[in-house]
């Protein structure tokens, strides 16, 4: 059976394990609208529940990759990155499904820190670790192994490797039309990435690419961790090309919702 959540791993019904669902659940909502020290308080009282829980070891390891998740996107990437390698090295042990699941996760979020870092090459050997890891799931890790193919493809997209991004890209979008539907968040960034690897001009892909952000910002809210990812790399991008007129465009378009935009502009 397929899951959504990574949460929904823990299924006992007593009342502790129902309050630390609930409370992971509400520190991804902080997390989603970028409220991220509510989130990381909101997981600090989960840890506590997670040391009460029937299924303890399972929950405390999930709390940990979600608290890493929180830091990352709070831009406190040292701090994420100590966590996530801890993380990583202590879920290698475990050989039950479950677990291996939580660490296609660690490992992909660990990718995004190794991005964040300039370190592609290690980034994009997480990320086909974690493919590897979920692959061998089947059906149940299916969204989660969708998730890391869509960020291997973004990452291949800024290289401008377009076929490999072309190829895992299609790949995530058939598991997310399935799962999610069409009219999902997710589907709408996984669009955008498959759309911006056709034959086009740089121009005309920079506007898909923008686009794309507008749609995003629709479905996800415009303080979610992945539409602000996505304008990072979209204004590093222009900064690069060194074109003033595109770069006050997007500026306009988009304001100070990119942290990044932000460094740059303030």
């Amino acid at each position: 059976m397929t899951r959504k959540r990574i949460a929904n791993i823990v299924v006992s019904n007593d009342l502790v394990s129902k309050r630390w669902r609930s409370t992971v659940a509400s520190a991804r909502m902080a997390y989603e609208v970028g409220e991220f020290r509510q989130a990381e308080n909101l997981l600090a009282r989960a840890m506590e529940l997670a040391h009460q829980l029937p299924e303890r070891d399972f929950a405390e390891h999930a709390t940990e990759v979600g608290l890493a998740a929180v830091l990352l996107a709070d831009r406190r990437v040292d701090e994420a990155t100590a966590r996530l390698e801890k993380s990583v090295a202590k879920l290698e042990r475990y050989a039950e499904a479950s677990h291996k699941e939580l660490l296609g996760v660690a490992l992909r979020f660990h990718a995004e820190a190794l991005n964040d870092g300039g370190k592609k090459d290690a980034a994009e050997q997480e990320l086909m670790r974690s493919k590897e890891v979920l692959e061998s799931l089947g059906e149940a890790a299916c969204v989660q192994l969708a998730y890391t193919l869509c960020d291997l493809s973004g990452l291949y997209l800024t290289q401008g490797r377009f076929l490999p991004a072309e190829k895992y890209i299609i790949q995530a979008m058939a598991i997310i039309s399935q799962v999610l539907g069409s009219a999902s968040p997710e589907y709408v960034r996984e669009d955008m990435i498959y759309l911006c690897c056709l034959p086009m001009k740089d121009d005309e892909r920079l506007e898909t690419v923008s686009d794309g952000i507008m749609k995003m910002e629709y479905q996800y809210g415009p303080k979610h961790p992945n539409v602000t990812r996505a304008l990072d790399q979209y204004f590093k991008v222009l900064a690069k090309r060194g074109d003033p007129a595109m770069l006050a465009a997007a500026v306009e378009r988009f304001g100070n919702t990119s942290p990044c935009q932000q460094a740059n502009h303030g």
